[in-house]
């Protein structure tokens, strides 16, 4: 009907019966249709207010949302959809209802067409997890976990569990980005601080030392060409910069070059603890979230090993998935291997003669998830006083070099 009004997320606050509060989220045409149910409920409505969407605050906000993320579907995204699914399910809607009502409140516009198209992979017969698994934005651990769902008829609590799985490792990614930040800031600052000591103090020193009547030492003269050269030709400076470090991005995004990093990061003796810690959280966090929701062991870690970032670690657990298919031990498989730690496959293998791989995986990530925090927070705190005593070092060894010519001037002239 033209006049009718769209179906639409609110959340309440009501009392009961025993005067005891209680919040919830409701889907209704207007705010008198979530008093109307409420009251027919036994509850007294305190409160109701339009429900807000995540990164939906503000006009300002979502305009920025829809300027630099309106073409494609961001994790951000996945994320929001998973968490604004399981909401509407457990609030007694349709599978096919909850998407029409994404789909309509939703202000960017690849989203309603992302939505939308879900909705209609239903419509023609096909499953949801079908319906995810045409969706490229979805990795094969979510679908698998939402096909476990469906067959046994607990898609919220599924979907439910993958809004867990995706916070954790979202929680891990802020963590990592939050501890990056001041020694960046560090960096950042003492490069900048060395480039203008030499581009633009370093240069008002030549006029005095061309008219000395003997040479300068060789390392003034060479900070000297590098100040000339970056005043006089500073586009070629900059390429000079940049250019190797961009070269090596573009390299490092082959399959070549990830093949090489990923070789050598786990052979590094810093770089390879972090891998370690890294992969283990997330191989034996995934493996949990699969195998508690009735994946067999064999597709988890067929999963799982899509889920790793290295290409080492993949390949380890494609080999240990035929070896479970053999008939021999994961655990022991995986130990061999000699890329996870041994406590870690220890406790594996204890969980497969228990039964309990689930839930000893979830202790197993628990425990290396920590061990990656402290290996954090230990580089930090060593990384910092390194990068200003490089910072000073470098600044030093310019400023002590200027004065000792200044010194040797004044000799001179005495």
């Amino acid at each position: 009907m033209p006049g009718s009004k769209q179906m639409a997320l609110y959340d309440y606050t009501a009392l009961n019966s025993s005067n005891e509060s209680q919040a919830g989220v409701m889907v209704e045409k207007d705010k008198n249709g979530v008093a109307r149910r409420l009251l027919q409920q036994g509850l007294r409505p305190l409160e109701i207010r339009r429900h807000k969407q995540a990164g939906g605050s503000s006009f300002f906000f979502a305009s920025l949302q829809d300027k630099f993320q309106a073409k494609r579907i961001t994790k951000t995204d996945v994320e929001f959809f998973t968490k604004q699914l399981t909401l509407l399910l457990n609030a007694g809607l349709s599978l096919d209802a909850s998407l029409r009502i994404m789909k309509a409140q939703s202000r960017k516009p690849v989203f309603r067409q992302f939505t939308g198209g879900i909705e209609q992979k239903l419509k023609e017969g096909k499953s949801f997890s079908e319906a995810l698994s045409e969706q490229p934005v979805f990795s094969s651990m979510y679908v698998n976990v939402a096909r476990a769902g469906e067959e046994g008829g607990i898609l919220p609590t599924m979907l439910t569990k993958i809004s867990e799985y995706q916070a954790t490792f979202q929680e891990l990614k802020q963590f990592i980005i939050s501890a990056s930040i001041y020694p960046l800031i560090l960096l950042v600052v003492g490069l900048a601080a060395i480039i203008i000591l030499v581009t633009a103090i370093l240069p008002r020193f030549e006029i005095l030392f061309s008219g000395m009547g003997q040479d300068l030492p060789a390392n003034v003269k060479v900070m000297m060409a590098v100040a000339h050269f970056f005043t006089n030709h500073y586009l070629s400076a900059l390429l000079l910069l940049f250019c190797p470090p961009f070269a090596l991005y573009k390299y490092l995004k082959t399959a070549e070059g990830r093949k090489k990093y990923d070789h050598l990061a786990i052979r590094l003796p810093i770089l390879a603890g972090f891998v370690r810690d890294l992969e283990t959280t997330r191989i034996f966090r995934t493996l949990e979230v699969l195998v508690n929701n009735g994946v067999h062991l064999a597709t988890a870690l067929r999963i799982t090993s899509g889920v790793a970032v290295n290409v080492e670690y993949r390949q380890a657990l494609n080999r240990a998935t035929e070896a479970l298919k053999e008939g021999q031990q994961v655990g022991r498989k995986l130990k061999a291997e000699r890329l996870l730690p041994d406590l870690a496959v220890d406790l594996l293998s204890i969980g497969e003669e228990s039964g309990r791989v689930g839930e000893v995986c979830g202790q197993i990530a628990e425990h290396f998830e920590v061990e990656l925090r402290m290996r954090i927070k230990r580089l930090i705190a060593m990384l910092e006083p390194a990068l200003i005593l490089f910072i000073a070092l470098i600044a030093g060894y310019v400023v002590v070099s200027m004065l000792s010519v200044i010194m040797s001037i004044n000799d001179i002239a005495g």
